[in-house]
C-alpha cells in the first residue's frame, strides 16, 4: 500500500510518545515535495528583515549636506557630525559609522537604499503600523485583510497544489519563537518558526499535561469526518515534523562566517545553512528588536555608544557575515534581503536622550539581482507632518517591485493595484521610482521588454507625480499609446 507524506506523518503522529531531532522523518519525505514548489520565485529567495521597533532612519542614512539635520535645532545632540567620510554613498548621503562592514557591498554594487517610505495617514502605534507593513495594506486601502503579504504571495501561487505536495520550508521564520503575520493565514498552510536549531523539536513532557497533549493529536488524527479547522491542524502537525527533519539536515551545514549574538544572527545563520543545504525555500523572515529608542538612544557620542549603534553594529555584522556567505557558496545571484522598520522616529530629538515614534523612514536592499542607487529622494526636514518626515514611497510600491521584478509574479492579485500614487498628498506612482530592482525608470518602464510611446508616457506621469491610473497613457483614446499621444500630454502641460 502507498502512503502519501501526509498518511505517512499522520500515522507516526498516532503513536507519538517522544518526538525530538534525534528522532526526524527519513529524508526522502521531506525532500519529496520539493520538485512541486520549486518553480516558486523562479528560484529566487528573499529574506524580510524586521528591524522591529521603529528605527531612526535619519541615524542610519545620514544626510551629511542637510544643514537642519547638521545643525543645532532640531537634533543638536543625536545628530552625526563625523566619522562618516570613507561611508558615503552619494553626494548627500552616508552611511553611520557602525554600518562600515556593509559599504563594501555598496561598492560592489549589491546594495541600494530607498528613502521616504512610508503609507498615507501613518499611524504611531507599534502594533497597528506593523501589522500595515505585514499584511501590505493601510488604512483606507481598497485591500483589507488579516492576512499576511507574504502568505497571499503563497496562496496565489500554490492554488490548486495536493497538500501533500506543499514543502514544509515553503517559507521560514527563522531566529523567531513566533510567526510572523507577514506570512501566516494560508488556510492550506502555515510556516515554521524556529527559534534555533537545538530547540526546534517536538517534545511532550512526561507527565500528565504532556500525555494530555499527546492524546489530543492523536484524536485529531484518527477523526474520519474532516472539517477545514480539523484538516488545518492535521496538516500543520505534518508540516511541523518534516520541517523538523530538514532542520536537522540543515544544521549539520558546518559556518563559513561567525555571526554576532542575537536573534538576527541567529536567524540570518539558520537561513545560510538551509540555502546551503539544497533546500528550495523561496521565503524567509528574520528579525531584529529594540529599535524603540525613545531614551538612551546615544551617550556621549550618537555614532559610538548609546543603544542606537550597538543594534547597528549587530545589524551590519549580521548582514555582512550572511551576504559573505551567500557569496562564498554561489548563491548571491539569487538571494535579495529587504529590510524595514514599522516607522521612522521624529525629526526632533527629545529630551530623554531618545526620538520618539515618528513616519517616513528608509530601508535597505541588498542581493545579487540589487541595482546600487539611492532611490526615493531626500528626506525633506523643512516640510513636516507634525514633527514628522513625509513620506513619498509607498512602502507597497516596495512590495510591488520585489513581487513583480524579483519573485516574477504579477503584484495586483497579492497587493489590489501597483499604483499607490496618492494625489491628495502630492505622492507620485512610486514604483517607477524605484528601479532597485528590473527596469530603469527612463528604460522599459512597463517591463515589455521594449521603449516605446509608452514608457515615455510613463515616465512623464511620473515626473509629473500623476497617476497612470487617473492620467492613462493612452490619451487619445484611440485602444493604443503613440506619438499622438506623447503630442497630446506635451501640449497640455505647457498650455497649448
Amino acid at each position: 500500500m502507498q502512503f502519501t507524506r501526509r498518511q505517512f506523518l499522520e500515522s507516526s503522529l498516532k503513536g507519538m510518545a517522544v518526538f525530538s531531532a534525534a528522532a526526524t522523518v527519513p529524508l526522502w519525505i521531506s525532500k519529496s515535495a520539493q520538485a512541486a514548489t520549486s518553480s516558486l520565485g523562479r528560484g529566487k529567495r528573499l529574506v524580510i528583515l524586521q528591524m522591529g521597533g521603529g528605527n531612526d532612519g535619519l541615524n542610519t542614512v545620514i544626510p551629511f549636506q542637510d544643514d537642519l539635520y547638521m545643525g543645532d535645532s532640531l537634533r543638536p545632540n543625536l545628530h552625526i557630525t563625523s566619522g562618516f567620510d570613507t561611508l558615503k554613498i552619494d553626494g548627500l548621503n552616508a552611511l553611520n559609522p557602525r554600518l562600515a562592514a556593509l559599504k563594501t557591498w555598496w561598492d560592489k554594487g549589491r546594495m541600494a537604499v530607498v528613502q521616504n517610505v512610508g503609507y498615507p495617514n501613518p499611524n504611531l502605534s507599534h502594533f497597528t503600523s506593523t501589522d500595515y507593513w505585514e499584511r501590505g495594506m493601510s488604512t483606507g486601502s481598497t485591500l483589507q485583510t488579516t492576512q499576511g503579504w507574504l502568505s497571499r504571495y503563497f496562496d496565489n501561487q500554490c492554488a490548486g497544489m495536493p497538500e501533500d505536495q506543499i514543502d514544509p520550508l515553503t517559507m521560514l521564520g527563522a531566529g523567531m519563537a513566533y510567526l510572523a503575520n507577514a506570512i501566516d493565514g494560508s488556510s492550506v498552510y502555515r510556516p515554521p518558526a524556529v527559534p534555533d536549531f537545538d530547540a526546534y523539536v517536538l517534545r511532550a513532557p512526561e507527565d500528565a499535561i504532556g500525555a494530555l497533549r499527546l492524546d489530543y493529536i492523536r484524536r485529531v488524527n484518527e477523526l474520519a469526518a474532516v472539517t477545514p479547522d480539523i484538516d488545518f491542524l492535521q496538516r500543520s502537525a505534518s508540516v511541523a515534523r518534516a520541517s523538523v527533519a530538514d532542520m536537522e539536515v540543515a544544521s549539520a551545514m558546518p559556518l563559513i562566517n561567525a555571526y554576532p549574538d542575537g536573534s538576527l544572527g541567529t536567524g540570518l545563520s539558520m537561513v545560510s545553512k538551509v540555502i546551503r543545504a539544497g533546500f528550495e525555500t523561496p521565503v524567509f523572515y528574520v528579525t531584529q528588536s529594540g529599535y524603540d529608542t525613545h531614551a538612551n538612544q546615544w551617550d556621549t557620542d550618537p555614532a559610538q555608544d548609546g543603544d542606537h549603534p550597538k543594534l547597528l553594529d549587530a545589524f551590519a555584522g549580521s548582514v555582512n557575515a550572511f551576504l559573505s556567505d551567500m557569496e562564498a557558496s554561489g548563491n548571491l545571484d539569487d538571494v535579495m534581503v529587504l529590510t524595514f522598520s514599522e516607522f521612522g522616529r521624529r525629526v526632533a530629538e527629545n529630551f530623554s536622550h531618545g526620538t520618539d515614534h515618528g513616519a517616513a523612514n528608509s530601508l535597505f536592499v541588498f542581493g545579487g539581482g540589487v541595482k546600487k542607487g539611492v532611490y526615493g529622494g531626500q528626506p525633506d526636514l523643512s516640510d513636516l507632518l507634525i514633527g514628522n518626515l513625509k513620506h513619498r514611497i509607498d512602502f507597497r510600491a516596495v512590495y510591488a517591485r520585489v513581487l513583480q521584478f524579483w519573485m516574477g509574479v504579477d503584484p495586483v492579485p497579492i497587493l489590489g493595484t501597483t499604483d499607490f500614487g496618492d494625489p491628495r498628498f502630492g505622492i507620485p506612482e512610486s514604483m517607477r521610482l524605484i528601479p532597485f530592482v528590473g527596469p530603469d525608470l527612463l528604460g522599459d518602464i512597463d517591463g515589455d521588454g521594449d521603449v516605446n510611446a509608452a514608457d515615455i508616457q510613463l515616465t512623464l506621469n511620473a515626473a509629473l507625480r500623476r497617476s497612470t491610473a487617473s492620467y492613462p497613457t493612452d490619451v487619445t483614446g484611440d485602444g493604443q499609446t503613440t506619438a499622438a499621444d506623447i503630442q497630446k500630454v506635451t501640449d497640455l502641460t505647457l498650455g497649448r
